[in-house]
This record gives structure tokens, C-alpha cells and sequence, in this order.
């Protein structure tokens, strides 16, 4: 059963999230460049640092660009240019927020025919937000439905396994697809993942 977690809590289960995803995009996705989209919110935030702190390196050979939005309405048209776009959209924000968030920029993506990749927080991917966009608007169906290059991350509590994977949007509906990395979450990590679900 879920509990409520502090803020503390919450910044703590972010840092140990956003360091394994931080490590999964650098390593085993090799990215040299990343574009985190985001909301304005505290734990976002710290999921953010924490993701930036793990994908960067000393050397500078990574670059990473973070733009936050504190409404639906704020997100502009987006032209990225870097490998790969994250949405990290959860935090204190509320689901219709996050879901605004995510549609806006889904659609702003759509518009400018983003070829990069794109990763979607657990908390985009988990709900449907993906797929309730996609129903909602033909063009980033469209869009969506041609890329190869989406991915997602779920956690299965049963088995205390985060699971990477290649992820598809196919006629409206969410698919994992093919998963390509397995991480084993360390007992905090752990409690902390079970007690926020």
C-alpha cells in the first residue's frame, strides 16, 4: 500500500532515480546530448539534479539542457536540437497538469518533427498520458506511431525490478516493447519506490 512520503523522502527516492536513469542515458544509451523538459515543481527538480548529475561528465564531452513550465498553456514550439528529449512530468503537480504538460509538448514535438529520441518519466508512461494524447490528437498519433526511438522505464514491486525499455505507441495504445535494461534497486531505493506507488 502506498504511504505518504516527506519531502525528504521524496527528494531521497529522486536522487536514487534520477542517478540510475541519469547512468542508464549516458552508458547504455550512449547519448552526448540531452533536453529535459519539466515542471516547476520541487521534486521534479530534484529528480532533474539528480538526473544531470548522473549523465554529465567532468570532461564536458555530455551537454544537457533543461526547460521548465509551470503550466500546459507555457510550453512554447519546441526545435531541439539535442539527441534526445525527457519528459519528466509528476512531482506536486497535479495529474491533469502533468497530462497538459504532456500533450502540449508532445504536440509541439509532432510540429516540429523531432527526429531525436524521446523518454518518458514513469510517471507520463505509467498513467496512459502517452496514449491518452495520441487518442486525442491524430497528429501526434501519427508522429508517435513512426518513431523508433521512444523509451520508458517501469518498476515491478513484486520482483523489485526497474525495467528500461524501447516502448511504441501503436494505434492509441501504450506497448512495451522490447526491454533493454534490468536494475535491481538497493533496499532503500526499494522501500522508498513501494511506499510512493
Amino acid at each position: 500500500m502506498a504511504q505518504s512520503l516527506s519531502l525528504g523522502e521524496h527528494l531521497v527516492l529522486r536522487g536514487y532515480t534520477g542517478k540510475a536513469f541519469g547512468q542508464v542515458l549516458a552508458q547504455n544509451q550512449g547519448l552526448k546530448s540531452l533536453h529535459i523538459l519539466t515542471n516547476n515543481t520541487s521534486i521534479c527538480a530534484g529528480l532533474v539534479g539528480a538526473m544531470g548529475a548522473s549523465y554529465l561528465d567532468l570532461e564536458g564531452q555530455r551537454q544537457l539542457k533543461v526547460t521548465t513550465f509551470g503550466a500546459p498553456e507555457e510550453v512554447p514550439p519546441l526545435k531541439p536540437q539535442e539527441e534526445a528529449v525527457a519528459l519528466i512530468f509528476g512531482g506536486q503537480a497535479t495529474p491533469e497538469v502533468n497530462y497538459g504538460l504532456t500533450k502540449n509538448a508532445l504536440k509541439a514535438l509532432a510540429e516540429a518533427n523531432y527526429p531525436g529520441a524521446i523518454f518518458f518519466h514513469l510517471r507520463v508512461w505509467g498513467p496512459g498520458m502517452v496514449a491518452k494524447a495520441a487518442q486525442e490528437d491524430p497528429a501526434i498519433a501519427r508522429y508517435l506511431q513512426q518513431k523508433k526511438n521512444l523509451f520508458s522505464a517501469t518498476y515491478d514491486s513484486q520482483a523489485n525490478v526497474v525495467r528500461v525499455w524501447r516502448v511504441a505507441v501503436t494505434e492509441g495504445r501504450q506497448v512495451n516493447a522490447e526491454e533493454l535494461v534490468k536494475l535491481s534497486p538497493t533496499p532503500t531505493w526499494e522501500t522508498l519506490l513501494k511506499r510512493s506507488l
